[in-house]
């Protein structure tokens, strides 16, 4: 019974809102410092390392901010947490993320870098090649590129926070044997 109260009390929001802030800005401070590096991850011809080393940067974080935000919950619930819980807290991560990070690559494009908005849109006009569709298509999508590309993160943060949360609540969560 304490336990159930205690569930009621507690809510995973908190947390899932302070983890998902610090990996938002960790991932726009990661933006700068590969800019700052000249590692352009939109490349097709970066290297296979290099390629390996930006993706862990990325996404090790995220994993482990949905993992913290689980366990920290599952302490604060007294150590012990039901799957549903579990996810939910996680869940309640990647979500956020998802947000934050979309409203910062906008922020992002639109004011901090414009140059890198006008890359993104050379790197599309390059891949269309001669295909008159496909380079009308990115210079209508111009305008809108920037909200496209943080709809497009929110989207993957989202649905791969929703794996991991799944994942990690399989494997954090606790029955209490009193109840």
């Amino acid at each position: 019974m304490e336990q159930q109260l205690r569930e009621i009390e507690i809510k995973p929001n908190k947390i899932a809102f302070q983890a998902a802030i610090a990996f938002s800005l960790y991932t726009l401070a990661l933006v700068f410092i590969f800019k700052l590096l000249n590692i352009d991850t939109q490349d097709e011809h970066i290297s296979v390392p290099t390629r390996i080393i930006s993706m862990v940067c990325s996404y090790v974080p995220f994993i482990l901010a949905i993992l913290y935000a689980q366990t920290k919950y599952r302490t604060e619930l007294g150590g012990y947490m039901s799957f549903g819980k579990a996810f939910s807290a996680g869940f309640k991560v990647a979500a956020y993320s998802g947000l934050f990070i979309a409203l910062l690559f906008v922020l992002y494009y639109k004011v901090l870098d414009t140059s890198a908005l006008d890359h993104s849109v050379e790197m599309a006009l390059e891949k269309a090649g001669d295909d008159p569709k496909a380079v009308k298509g990115v210079e209508m999508m111009k305008p809108y590129l920037a909200v496209f590309i943080g709809f497009g993160a929110a989207i993957t943060y989202t649905l791969f926070g929703l794996i991991l949360s799944l994942i990690g609540a399989a494997v954090l969560k606790k029955e209490n044997p009193a109840v």
